[in-house]
């Protein structure tokens, strides 16, 4: 097998997938919950894992949708411990809505931070709370919510942003 070259199913391929294998942090920020040392972040803490996904279930007739429904999983983030897990599980045994939930993922480009990722969570309810191993993981449910991504050139050009917000209660879609 080449070096750099991995399978994926049954393909061999020679580049990653991600073709800048830029190295990165994921950081969130909530309702004065969390807080950290990085510059320009002191609202944010890093975190180190997180599970969203969302689908669709359709059923075609012929060449068309004729039903469709949406899935919005709860998102799970798993971060260290602090003093932010007295506040997420207050605000889950409350019932407290949060506003905004601010997902970054951060990267050093030319000695200077660059956002390649956000991802901003509305109307959101904390679910869950639990302690996996030495660190916890907590879900939170949402209404609506933003993700866009930044491209950047190997010299840190910005290459521009694509963009969707979508409305799961009112279901409205938009994308740039």
């Amino acid at each position: 097998m080449l070096e750099n070259s991995f399978f994926l199913g049954n393909a061999l391929l020679e580049k990653p997938l991600n073709k800048d294998s830029l190295s990165y942090d994921w950081y969130i920020s909530a309702d004065q919950i969390f807080s950290g040392d990085t510059q320009g972040f002191e609202k944010f803490s890093k975190f180190f894992g997180m599970e969203f996904q969302i689908s669709r279930f359709s059923l075609l007739d012929g060449n068309k949708i004729s039903d469709s429904a949406v899935l919005a999983q709860d998102v799970k983030i798993y971060i260290g411990p602090g003093s932010h897990c007295a506040m997420i599980q207050g605000r889950l045994a409350n019932g407290v809505v949060i506003p905004k939930i601010i997902i970054k993922k951060i990267t050093s480009l030319m000695k200077k931070l660059e956002v390649i990722e956000t991802k901003e969570f509305f109307q959101c309810v904390i679910q869950s709370f639990a302690l996996v191993g030495e660190n916890i993981s907590f879900t939170f449910r949402y209404s609506s919510y933003s993700d866009s991504y930044t491209d950047f050139s190997e010299d840190g050009t910005n290459l521009g942003t694509a963009a969707t917000k979508i409305d799961l209660a009112k279901w409205k879609v938009e994308d740039s």
